[in-house]
């Protein structure tokens, strides 16, 4: 059988790509003091090397030997776990990194490793002469099972599918020995055929076995005494009720292609429902009616399959934490939240350059020195908080530390000096209003740029982007107490329900997501004060701003306007339209090129006869500003 090593490469960069973000995370765990997450990274790393070795790449391969070894002492606890160490062990997880951008680019692994080799085995050669060994003697052994495997012929990578089971077996159970030694597993003489000395519970070790493919058979053996063994009849598992795969690897580029086939087949469906409605054919009527279950069902699931959990994207911070704090010289305890939370591989794609630059400044801006937070009353441990939740039909994403705050008499002195704003301008801003100049371009308070901040670039793009994504940010803060910032998201930007709503002789799109209800507006419920115009709705009033003034339209004046009262950040304000003409589900064309970031719009839809319009971009709305 002809084997296509291509296939094989385009698993191993995907799976190390993975490991890379678990033995990040990891060796931070370590670092706190959780001994478990030594074995998820001695799994990882052997894993790793052994899939190395098949696939020919000797570099990676010894780095990753160099990488268990040390493992293997600190498990040991003949090494001192310290961050030196751990620096050494996060400059080998960026090396592993590097290679594996090269394999990709240039299917080799050739690069000078030599100096970090040389650290690697230095730190080896100063432990202790006299270490124990992976595996205590059979003497000593203090187990209950053995399990003999015999592995299929045709698998391929014998040595890593060996590394899957001990992963999978740890779980359950405590690993004493394995025969033959790893050493021999990982050679070329290996044939497939190992046996494990278990302490755990056999019915355990039987599910879990039951679960592993490419296992020829397999023999779970109860010892009584050291030389009284009791058998258990070896499984064939030919025999064994075939499992079905109950997951696969997707590439991404698919995923898109299928979502923007799904969302064709949205647009040709309502140009279906159109022309059945305007010649009033009942059995096409019907046949679109049961299409649009069909399609509703399909939109739905593939959606499902491109909501990822925000974890992929929070377990990078942790390591970037902690080498800002260690450059630094700060004391940070960094904290998630809310990891299980999911959005769209798109939105979660753009968030993460946001959450980079936010918690960049949270370490640098807010979290102060060890000797000023003692001196302000505070531990000298600062801590950083990321968390997600949702909430209603948003995910909201908050960035807290219990840093040094905002100082908004700083802000206000910073943006008149930089020009962002004139001295009569700033007298008239409230606190919030000074808060959010921190995401203007070009602002920063730092007096002296770092290698971490201060250039006045980085804030701006948050805003941006998270508006970019039909979303929103906002700045709690306190001084000398600390900062909050909340971004709310759509959980996709795929395909949307929404309203078609007319002014003047032009359509729009209200995102349904933000819209709460909807009324009549007459003069009993229309009030103007100061200029301002207020719907009175249930005893409360709510601002409001007509659509035909913010885009400058004037033909088409209507007998009856209809308010859409909208919620923001938990504020209630009133859009008036003209009329609603539908609500239904739409594709979003995202605005490219020069139209990008045109205030008011977050891109456009196709409806089902073909007319191109705008969808409204409801956080830059409320401000109330002419849009022409």
């Amino acid at each position: 059988m002809e084997i296509n090593m291509e296939d094989y490469k385009r698993e191993f960069l995907q799976e190390v790509k993975e490991y890379i973000d678990v033995l990040n995370q990891s060796f931070i765990n370590v670092e706190r003091g959780d001994k478990e997450s030594l074995n998820e990274i001695f799994r990882v790393a052997h894993t790793i090397k052994g899939m190395a070795g098949f696939m020919g790449y000797k570099n990676l391969e010894k780095l990753c030997h160099n990488l268990e070894s040390i493992l293997g002492r600190i498990r040991e606890e003949s090494m001192e776990v310290n961050e030196e160490i751990i620096d050494v062990m996060l400059s080998t997880v960026d090396t592993i990194e590097k290679i594996i951008s090269k394999i990709e680019s240039e299917d080799s692994d050739e690069m000078d490793i030599s100096n970090l080799l040389a650290t690697l085995e230095g730190i080896n050669k100063r432990s202790s002469e006299n270490l124990k060994t992976q595996f205590i003697q059979e003497s000593d052994l203090d187990y209950n099972l053995k399990l003999d495997v015999t592995l299929a012929d045709d698998c391929l990578m014998k040595s890593v599918r060996v590394a899957l089971i001990l992963e999978a077996l740890n779980d359950v159970a405590r690993i004493v020995k394995i025969e033959p030694d790893e050493d021999f597993i990982d050679s070329d003489k290996f044939d497939g055929r190992f046996s494990i000395f278990i302490k755990g519970k056999k019915g355990e070790i039987e599910r879990i076995m039951k679960t592993i493919g490419e296992v020829e058979k397999y023999e779970v053996i109860e010892i009584k005494t050291k030389h009284d063994t009791g058998v258990t009849k070896p499984i064939n598992v030919e025999k064994l009720e075939k499992k079905t795969l109950e997951s696969i690897r997707v590439n991404i580029e698919q995923l898109d292609t299928i979502m923007n086939l799904v969302g064709e087949l949205v647009i040709s469906k309502g140009r279906l429902l159109q022309i059945s409605q305007h010649y009033n054919i009942s059995e096409l009527r019907e046949a679109v009616n049961i299409m649009d279950k069909s399609i509703t069902n399909l939109q739905d699931e593939i959606m499902r399959i491109r909501m990822i959990k925000i974890e992929r994207v929070f377990n990078k911070f942790p390591r970037m934490v902690r080498d800002l704090a260690r450059k630094s010289g700060k004391k940070i305890d960094f904290v998630m939240g809310g990891l299980d939370t999911e959005l769209d591989r798109t939105v979660l794609d753009e968030i993460n350059d946001p959450l980079v630059h936010i918690i960049r400044n949270a370490v640098d801006h807010g979290i102060e020195m060890p000797e000023e937070r003692v001196a302000a009353g505070k531990s000298e441990v600062g801590r950083i908080i990321l968390s997600a939740r949702r909430d209603k039909n948003n995910i909201i994403i908050e960035i807290e530390d219990d840093g040094k705050g905002l100082d908004t008499e700083k802000i206000k002195k910073t943006a008149i000096e930089r020009g962002l704003i004139i001295p009569s301008e700033a007298e008239r801003m409230s606190d919030e209003e000074i808060k959010m100049l921190i995401f203007v371009p070009g602002f920063s308070t730092k007096d002296k740029p770092t290698e971490i901040s201060g250039r006045g670039v980085g804030m701006d793009v948050v805003k941006t982007k998270v508006e970019r994504l039909g979303g929103n940010v906002k700045v709690i803060s306190e001084k000398d107490k600390g900062m909050k910032i909340r971004i709310s998201l759509p959980p996709t930007v795929a395909i949307i329900k929404s309203l078609i709503v007319k002014v003047g002789d032009e359509d729009y799109a209200i995102p349904l997501s933000s819209v709460v209800e909807a009324l009549y507006v007459n003069d009993a419920n229309l009030k103007s004060i100061h200029g301002t115009q207020f719907l009175y709705v249930r005893s409360k009033l709510v601002p409001s701003f007509r659509l035909r003034e913010l885009f400058n339209v004037r033909n088409g004046v209507p007998e009856k306007e209809i308010g859409i009262i909208i919620e923001k950040e938990g504020e209630k304000y009133g859009l008036i339209v003209d009329v609603i003409t539908s609500q239904q589900e739409i594709v979003v064309k995202p605005l490219n090129g020069f139209l990008t970031g045109i205030k008011g719009f977050s891109g456009v839809t196709i409806l089902g006869d073909g007319r191109v319009i705008p969808i409204l971009d409801v956080s830059s709305l409320v401000g109330g500003e002419k849009i022409v």
